[in-house]
Parts: C-alpha cells; structure tokens; sequence
C-alpha cells in the first residue's frame, strides 16, 4: 500500500511540475511572435487490480497541446496575402498619382504654356521674340516628357524590379527555412509519443508561413508524418517534405529589363519554366501588377501622347511656310527616324537569328499604346494584341514585299511594317511596341525662330466631282518645296488632279493635260496616301462613293486663286496649331492632347483610390483575423498566474502525500524491529 501511495503521490509531483513547466514556458514566451499557448493534459493511470476492484494508481501525462485553430489561422494567412497584395499595388499606384496630378512635375502647365506661346505667334506673326518664345516652350514641352520617362522608367519601374529581387531572396529564404523545420518535425514525432508534437517547431513553422503568405500566396498539404507541402499559384511546389525549390529572376522573353519568376526541379537548369503569370496574392504579385497594369502602361500612355504632339506639330509645320516663304520644317524630331522605326520591335530570345523590323508611325490618331506580337510559322506571320487576338496576318508576298522595302499598314492600329534584316526561321516571334519610348524620344529640334511656319500653304484644293462631300485634306508635306518641284516642268499651272476609280478602292495621278503621272494605286484602309509623285500625303475624310475628282493647285501662280492668303504676315497656319488645344487629334478622334493625357490622370487617380479602399478592406479583415487568433492562441497573463497557483498547490499537495507514504512505511520499519 505505500508503495502505491508513493507511487501516487510522485505521479502527481510529476503532473504539476509539468503544469509549472509549460505554465512558465508560457508567461516566458508572452511576447514572443508567433507563440501559441500550450497546454498540459493529464490521465489517470490503469488500476492495480485488488481482489474484486481496482485501487487508483495516480496520473500520468498525456499530452502537451498548443491552442491553435487550424481555421482561423489559414483566414490570417489569406487576409495578409490580399492585403500585402493590394498595399503594395496602392503604394505604387500612389507614387504615380502624384507624380502625374502635380503641376509641377505633370505634363498639364507645359502644355498650357506651349499654347499660350503659339497664340502670341497668331497675334504677332512677324515678331522674333514671340517666335523665340514658342521655341523656349517647346523645349520645355519635350523635356518635361523626357523626365515624365526617366522618373517612372527609372525610379517607379527600377524600384519594382529591386524589389522583386529583393522580394524573390526572402521567399526562398523562407521555403528554406520551413523545409528544414520540415525535417525536424519529422524526426521529432518519430521519436516522440502521440500527443507531444514539437509544438515550438510547428509555431516558428506556421510563423514562416504567415511571413511567406505576405509575400506570396500559399497553400498547404499536411503529410502523416507532421511535415507540409507548401505551394503556391496556381499548385506550383515551393516546398516538399525537407526539400524547397527556389525561385529564380529571369529575363523577360522579349526584354531583358523586364524581370520574370522561373522555377525548376534543378538551380542548374537553364531553360527555367516561367510562372509570372501563375502567382497570386501577396507583394510579390502585387508588384508584378503595378508593373504590367500601371507603370508599363502609364509609359506607353505618355510615349502615345509624345508622339501624337510631335507628329501634329511636325505635320501642320510643313503644311505652312515660314518667314522665308519655305516651307516648314519639322518642330520636333522625326517620330520615324532610323533609329525610332529599329527599335520598337524585339526579337525572342528563343529566336534562331535577329530578324530586324521597321516599325513606322502612320497615324498617331489610331495609336493606342498597346503592345503587339509576332509569330512566324515558315509561311505566314500572325500579328495579335496581348491577349492573343489575331488582328492581321501577313503572307508571303506581304513578307516578301516588306522585305523589298515597302511599308504595309496594319488596318485600325496606326502603324505600318517594313522589314530592314529578314532572317525569319518557323518559329521566331517578337514584341512590336510603338508607343513605349516615345516620351524619351520626343526632342525639339527647330532652333531657327525665323522657320516657324506661321502663314498658310500654296496650295488651293477643289473637287469637280464628290457626291459624298468627301474632305481631300493635305496631311504633310514632304518634300520641301513641294509641289512645284516635284511636278513636271513643263507644267505652266502645277496643277495635278487626284481622280478616284469607280469601286472606290484605287486612284491615279493625272497632271493638267490629262496624263497619268502616278497608279493607279491602292487606297489603304486609312485613307491616308503618301504620293511621292506630288510629294505630299494627304486624308480622304469620308465614305468614298467612286469616280471622285479632285484638283490640287498651287496657288502662287499668277491667275489661280488669287484671294488665298498667304505672306509673312499670315498666321493661318498657326492657328491652326493653335486649335491642337481643342481639336480631338488622339485616341480615335475622342481626346485632344489635354484630354488624352487628363484622362490618364483620372485613370491613375481612379485606381489608386480603389487600389485604396481594397487596402483598408482588408487590413479590417487582417486585423479582425488575427484578433481572434490571438485569442485562441495568445497567452493570458491572468489565467497563467492562476495556473500558477494552481498548479502550486498540487505540487505541495502531490509532496504531502510523498511525505504520508515516508511516515507510514517508516512506522511499519519499526514495527517490525
């Protein structure tokens, strides 16, 4: 009998130095990240059988648990998943509403200014400080999109691509990390007994979780033997038992700024699988998003927009004539020089050979900014927007005939395509992007006040047949002193007529006797023809009915229109420029160059407020989450200084009856002396 009292009474000494344990373990860890409370469990032991009953025979230790909520904490890591996602996209979103709404550093004052120095020009056409001035705010113009794509490319855009990298280390850090707690846990509950999880490995565990689901969204697999499958995205493996498959930075396909997320089973491998577009939530998807949904896009917006002012500007220039009675030269660079036309294409890295496109601007009215791709299978070449939707395919002959030098236009898009290098092997592909640089690019170039071509052209246009009221409308001048020189000598009047076929699809070029001198030619769908002939282009504006006559006549000639105006004093051209304010010359004709690039500002500002109030959405169910986690799981002072007590109390208990057992099998010693 006293050997089951003493028996008892170690068997409780034990159970309430347990409960001290774990409650001191507690108190001590009150503030330590991640904790959970642990619990001790204890039950009585079997028996001793005694004749017809079985006597007790003390507790024994059960289990030590920790107070965790598998529910409540898998709500944590998604809500910190979407909120990292959606703070990440604000902060960025942020940083470019202001840039773009400030007047300071935004586009609106400098456009404001140029026009301000253009109507000084309507008012005072022959003055040269008024002229100097237009060039000074054109300068200002051109510069100030310089900065616009040097801030955004460089700061907004390089701060993204570090922190991707930055964001990628620290995601791998963490896959390691869990996939070493991995091991440890294995090994622990293959030696430990059911019930003693390593509950100290599993907090830091879920701890790395919760770090991991802020960076990326993760899922979780439980395995039998107490480790976890960790993937992410759309089912990618980060982690598998105590292995972790790093995630690597690689180069955009196309180009090599543009960074993308590859994994592979081996780090050596060199042909990684791209999962960019698989990932989801957390800071790392929130940053890929303000990349490809705001910065690239706000780039291309104003590359669109640069190029829509120079290439106004530069047009209704050579439509004019300066004080020297020349005709005008272009204000700002050409959109289309050499270099420009080279490098809005880029060549699949996977491609066999560098096959060189000329991408040229045709219409800056149809330009959207959107990027386009290219696949060549051997035969045709596909061209499709981003979203896999074809919008023209060229064959053969069009390959061949670009090849030769001749530019093809893309119907409803803006641009046309020649080909300087054809190398295309079945296969290749490449990323057109007209618009992306365009805001770097955008230079003034005119230095000389004297060639700002403020009066009207020489040009009297007139139809002889159009049942439509179809508008014959000069839209550049391109030879510079066109048309006289380009006509025929022998030409008394310089006098040409553009004569349209029946079916309305090609025309000719006749001269004053009647002599075809250029076609017949196809009219391309934007009705816009280069007539190298006359050496100028001109728009057909308007549903052609066929058979349509126009006369296009140079009027400073003696005896043919002799009330035109123009002269030194003229500023017909210049107001002109200066209706660029109002006139809806973007965008399809729906924006002026003000309202496209405010419409981008409310676009930016809109976002961001949205991007704003996901934000604060889910910070509220962050918060709430983990309140109610950290009540399950948090350690309450209170209640463990009562566990103190308590278990105190049976631990002096549990030695008072040690302390009985001594004395009765210390009176049976003398007993039997």
């Amino acid at each position: 009998m006293a050997g089951g009292i003493l028996g008892t009474g170690v068997s409780g000494l034990s159970a309430a130095q347990h409960g001290l344990d774990t409650t001191g373990h507690n108190i001590a860890n009150v503030n330590t990240e991640g904790f959970s409370r642990q619990r001790v469990e204890t039950q009585s032991t079997v028996g001793l059988a005694f004749r017809s009953t079985f006597l007790g025979n003390g507790t024994q230790l059960a289990a030590i648990t920790r107070t965790f909520n598998d529910f409540n904490y898998q709500e944590v890591i998604f809500n910190a998943s979407q909120f990292n996602s959606n703070n990440t996209k604000y902060v960025n979103a942020s940083r470019m509403d202001n840039l773009l709404a400030d007047p300071e550093t935004g586009i609106t004052t400098s456009f404001e200014e140029m026009f301000d120095g253009i109507n000084g020009i309507t008012e005072e056409p022959t003055i040269i400080s008024a002229r100097n001035v237009l060039i000074a705010r054109a300068e200002t113009v051109a510069k100030r999109f310089n900065t616009l794509y040097e801030e955004i490319s460089g700061q907004h855009l390089g701060a993204v691509n570090e922190e991707i990298i930055t964001t990628v280390e620290e995601i791998n850090a963490i896959g390691a990390e869990i996939a070493n707690l991995n091991g440890k846990i294995q090994v622990e509950n293959a030696v430990s007994g059911d019930g003693f999880p390593p509950n100290d490995l599993l907090d830091k565990r879920d701890l790395l979780l919760k770090q991991l689901s802020e960076k990326i969204q993760v899922d979780t697999i439980k395995r039998d033997d107490g480790t976890i499958n960790v993937t992410i995205g759309k089912g990618i493996t980060l982690v598998t038992n105590s292995f972790a498959l790093p995630l690597s930075i690689e180069r955009n396909e196309f180009d090599s700024s543009k960074l993308e997320i590859g994994i592979a089973t081996r780090a050596d491998t060199v042909n990684k699988t791209y999962i960019t577009n698989q990932l989801s939530g957390g800071s790392l998807t929130g940053l890929f998003d303000a990349r490809d949904n705001l910065i690239l896009p706000t780039l291309q917006e104003i590359g669109k927009l640069a190029i829509g002012l120079a290439d106004n500007f530069n047009r209704q220039q050579t439509l004019g004539r300066d004080l020297n009675g020349e005709s005008g030269e272009y204000l700002f660079k050409d959109i289309n020089e050499p270099q420009a036309v080279l490098s809005r294409t880029l060549n699949s890295q996977f491609n066999t050979n560098e096959t060189k496109f000329e991408v040229y601007i045709r219409n800056t009215n149809e330009l959207s900014g959107d990027d386009y791709r290219l696949d060549y299978d051997g035969t045709t070449l596909d061209m499709k927007d981003m979203q896999g939707n074809l919008i023209t395919q060229f064959n053969a002959a069009d390959i061949a005939a670009m090849t030769g030098g001749a530019q093809i236009a893309v119907q409803g898009v803006g641009i046309s395509l020649s080909i300087d290098t054809n190398n295309l092997t079945a296969g290749d592909s490449f990323m057109i992007r007209p618009t992306l640089t365009g805001a770097r690019s955008i230079e003034r170039v005119l230095e000389d006040p004297k060639k700002i071509a403020a009066a009207d052209n020489a040009l009297a246009i007139s139809a002889t047949n159009n049942p439509n009221n179809i508008e014959l409308k000069l839209y550049e001048m391109t030879a510079p002193s066109a048309p006289v020189a380009a006509l025929p000598a022998p030409l008394p009047d310089n006098s040409i007529s553009i004569e349209i076929d029946a079916a309305a699809t090609n025309y000719v070029v006749r001269d004053s006797g009647g002599t075809i001198i250029s076609g017949p030619t196809a009219i391309p769908a934007d009705q816009i023809i280069d007539d190298t002939v006359a050496g100028f282009r001109f728009e057909l504006k308007g549903v052609l009915a066929g058979n349509e006559v126009f006369n296009v006549v140079h009027a400073d000639n003696p005896g043919f229109d002799e009330t035109k105006k123009f002269g030194p004093g003229d500023n017909t051209n210049m107001l002109e420029m200066l209706s660029f304010q109002s006139q809806r010359k973007l965008d399809n004709g729906t924006n002026s160059l003000s309202e496209s690039y405010a419409d981008l500002v409310t676009t930016i500002g809109v976002e961001t407020k949205s991007r704003e109030i996901s934000t604060s959405s889910f910070e509220t169910l962050l918060s709430g989450s983990e309140q109610r986690l950290a009540g399950i799981q948090g350690v309450n002072l209170d209640e463990e200084a009562a566990n103190l007590i308590q278990y105190q109390q049976a631990y002096s208990a549990a030695a008072r009856i040690i302390t009985v057992a001594r004395d009765i099998f210390q009176t049976l010693l003398q007993a039997a002396r």
